[in-house]
């Protein structure tokens, strides 16, 4: 289960943005979506979204979107996990490619389908680009076939995971 495990505050400074709140982030004419699925220490948690636009995305494309994530436990005991990318606070803050759209209420049992870190705007387009083609296709395959829908990289529809 995921948890604020930090106030919304870096050495006394609040941060920008909160828990829930839906970014677009903008490399060239591309924009890419994230929402903010927490914040540890001095990283927010960034989980990213199935779309990539020329023009900037609204809160609509996040609300119907799907979202980079996973199944847990059966489908009787069904869980969400969510994939989520950590990039300091400092640098999304400052970004000016970086900026919110509009904020959802999240669910407070979501788990964390795994993390790692990235650094800058070129960094997360990269792994945007190495993933979503990969979980668009096991999205597909897990709709086939149910008995691998609990394994692997998928895209999680966003009203699994909102309130």
């Amino acid at each position: 289960m995921i948890r604020q495990t930090s106030p919304d505050k870096i050495r006394g400074k609040l941060v920008k943005y909160r828990l829930g709140d839906c970014l677009t982030i903008q490399q060239g004419n591309h924009y890419i979506g994230a929402i903010v699925t927490g914040k540890f220490n001095k990283y927010y948690n960034l989980t990213f979204m199935d779309f990539q636009t020329k023009t900037k995305p609204t809160i609509g494309d996040f609300i119907d979107g799907r979202l980079f994530g996973t199944r847990f436990g059966s489908w009787e005991e069904l869980q969400y996990g969510v994939d989520q990318r950590m990039v300091q606070c400092k640098y999304v803050d400052n970004e000016l490619k970086i900026e919110k759209i509009g904020m959802i209420n999240l669910i407070p049992n979501f788990v964390s389908a795994g993390y790692a870190y990235l650094d800058n705007i070129a960094e997360i387009f990269n792994y945007y680009d190495q993933e979503i083609n990969v979980r668009i296709e096991k999205s597909k395959d897990a709709e086939k076939f149910p008995a691998i829908a609990f394994v692997g990289r998928h895209l999680i529809e966003t009203k699994k995971i909102t309130q």
